[in-house]
Parts: C-alpha cells; structure tokens; sequence
C-alpha cells in the first residue's frame, strides 16, 4: 500500500500577502524534503497563474499591472506551461513528496499518470469519465490534461527539485492540479484571453475545449474536496 498524503490546511502555505505563489510552493518542497508526504488542496480567489517564462516577455510587468486593476491578479509559480486562470469553484490540488532517482526523466511520466489517476479517480465518483489527453484550444494544455468528452476539465503540472546533500540522490517533487468544479469555463478562458490580450500575445483559447463538473452534470458538485480528501488516504502512486 503507498503511504498516505497527509493534508495541510491551505492557510498554513497559502499566505495572502504572498506576491507569488512560487514563495509558498517553495515551502512545500522543503516539507518534502524534511520527509514529509504533504497535500493541500487550495481554493483560490480570481486571478492568474503563469509559469517564471512569462516573467520574460517584454509587455509582463504591464498586463499584470492591467489584469490586478481589473480585479485578476497575476502570480507565478515554479513549474512550467501556460496561463491558468482562476477563479471560485476551480479546486488547486498541491502534493509534495520525495522520490529518489539519478534521472528524473526516466520517472517524471509515472508521476503525471499517478496524479492523472488520483484525480480521475475522484472525479470518476461522481459518474464522469475522466483521461489523460492534449485537448487543441485549451488554457495550459498538455498530454496529461484530464479531458472528458473530449474536453479539457483539470489540468497538471510538476516541479522537481535535486536535494544536493541527499545519498542516494533524491529530489523534492511538487505535483498539482487544477480541477474544473464548479467554475464557468466561458469565463476561465475569458480571463486567459484577456490576460493573453494583455501581452499583445496573438494566443486564444476556445471556451467549448474546456468544461467543468458541473457543466458536464448540468448540476453543481457537492463534496468534491472530501472526495479528493478520501483519494489522498490510498494514493496510486
């Protein structure tokens, strides 16, 4: 049996006066490496993930500037991809463990598939057949999106980081998700639209590449996090 994830309230890593996100999954990866197996699952405000690449880009500093005053503000996180946008009833799933390893990209398509599984999982309990696929005209796409009818509804991301004192060589891994509960895909992509506007970047998303639970049940979803909570006790990975 995989050990457990042992659940962190998001007010212990998620500080609101954090500028970026990055600062607080930082302190995840060292619980990872002091050998703790960690999860947080986090409900954010509006707003907009982005990978550190972005931080790059010429016109940046001014659509975040732009996106704070209209109420969506930007944050950057340590793993890469594209804009995640945010808002309520999109659920963040944060986990943070150690895997021992010489090369991390013999084991880095496990991990996603593991994570693929456990939110599959979960949102399988509510009648909804969820896959790992690239769904074209989606926000952050990727293979290991989970898509159902062919559209996108969470999406994952991984961060590893080499703890350089460790014999055998071992790395603290960041792995999340963002799970499509309750919130608009309309508007989620709307938000990633804006922002992508923002950047005079000639990128769009397609609303009807991405959906949500909800809209998938034509109901809203009820007790989503103790779902997740319960897949936490028996991990696939």
């Amino acid at each position: 049996m995989t050990a457990p994830f042992v659940l962190v309230p998001a007010t212990d890593i998620f500080e609101p006066s954090a500028r970026e996100l990055r600062d607080s999954e930082m302190q995840l990866l060292d619980l990872a490496q002091a050998g703790q197996r960690v999860a947080v699952i986090h409900h954010p405000g509006n707003g907009i993930v982005v990978p550190r690449s972005y931080q790059r880009r010429a016109g940046f500093t001014a659509a975040r500037a732009r996106m704070e005053q209209t109420g969506s503000p930007v944050s950057v996180r340590l793993s890469g991809g594209g804009v995640v946008p945010q808002m309520a009833g999109v659920v963040n799933l944060h986990l943070a463990y150690t895997v021992t390893a010489n090369y991390p990209l013999d084991h880095v398509e496990d991990h996603y598939m593991g994570l693929c599984t456990l939110i599959a999982r979960a949102i399988g309990a509510y009648g909804l057949l969820a896959s790992p696929q690239a769904v074209t005209g989606s926000f952050c796409d990727g293979r290991f999106n989970l898509a159902v009818d062919g559209r996108k509804i969470a999406g994952t991301a991984q961060y590893w980081r080499r703890n350089r004192h460790a014999k055998p060589t071992t790395f603290a891994v960041l792995a999340h998700a963002v799970i499509l509960v309750n919130a608009d895909p309309d508007t989620l992509t709307g938000i990633a639209n804006t922002f992508e506007a923002a950047l005079r970047s000639p990128v769009r998303y397609h609303p009807e590449s991405t959906t949500s639970m909800a809209a998938q049940l034509g109901r809203p979803v009820v007790d989503f996090e103790h779902t997740l909570r319960n897949g936490l006790l028996n991990p696939p990975f």
